[in-house]
């Protein structure tokens, strides 16, 4: 019965250290930084760890915004990045970083000069809401109609003239009789024939004089 309780007290003991099942170990994603002015997202780049500022307490400090902040961590042991750099916006200095996620939802960003015995440890949180980004792009216009165009006047009808009836065409058509034929005077004589025939009888023949007008 013994044997059995301190079976059953190792194995609680060794649940309670292992932590909760599935709790995140990646320092990837958006992290809330110990100032809580500002988020960094932390990405994969290559092997390596970078992370830029994507979130900005004030409006004032937007400048800021997408200027990287960690560069070049890789990972040198279980759930450690190390040998990468660290940005310090407000000393404008970059200091060594190790990088360790404290389960799922801090980050512990250890910065240093040289040595980790001088060093300065803060704790980040990883954002529990969808931040409003400060480096998300603007929403894209709407291509812009083209200008309407008046056909008012293309519309419209003629004018009239001051005796009620619309003005005459530019170039009207040639007027014609029932039958077809011009009607205009040089027309009727552009029609007619330049010469006539005649038969002569003391030579036989007929012959092309010019037409009586």
């Amino acid at each position: 019965m013994q044997r059995h309780s301190l079976t059953l007290a190792f194995t609680l003991a060794t649940l309670a250290t292992a932590g909760p099942a599935g709790a995140q170990s990646s320092p990837t994603g958006i992290w809330i930084d110990h100032t809580g002015r500002g988020a960094v997202e932390i990405t994969e780049c290559g092997a390596n760890l970078c992370g830029r500022l994507v979130w900005v307490k004030d409006g004032a400090n937007k400048k800021g915004c997408g200027v990287q902040i960690i560069g070049n961590a890789r990972p040198v042991g279980k759930d450690t990045w190390d040998g990468g750099w660290i940005y310090d916006p407000e000393k404008n200095e970059k200091y060594s970083v190790e990088l360790k996620p404290i389960g799922a939802d801090k980050l512990r960003v250890l910065g240093y000069m040289g040595s980790k015995l001088f060093s300065e440890t803060m704790i980040w949180k990883r954002a529990a809401v969808e931040l409003e980004r400060c480096d998300a792009a603007p929403n894209a216009t709407a291509t812009p109609k083209p200008p309407a165009v008046d056909d008012t006047a293309a519309k419209a009808p003629p004018a009239k003239t001051e005796a009620g009836k619309a003005p005459p065409p530019a170039n009207p058509p040639p007027a014609r009789d029932a039958k077809g034929k011009p009607d205009h005077p040089l027309e009727k004589d552009a029609a007619k024939p330049s010469d006539c025939k005649r038969y002569v009888a003391q030579i036989g023949e007929t012959i092309s004089v010019p037409c009586e007008k």
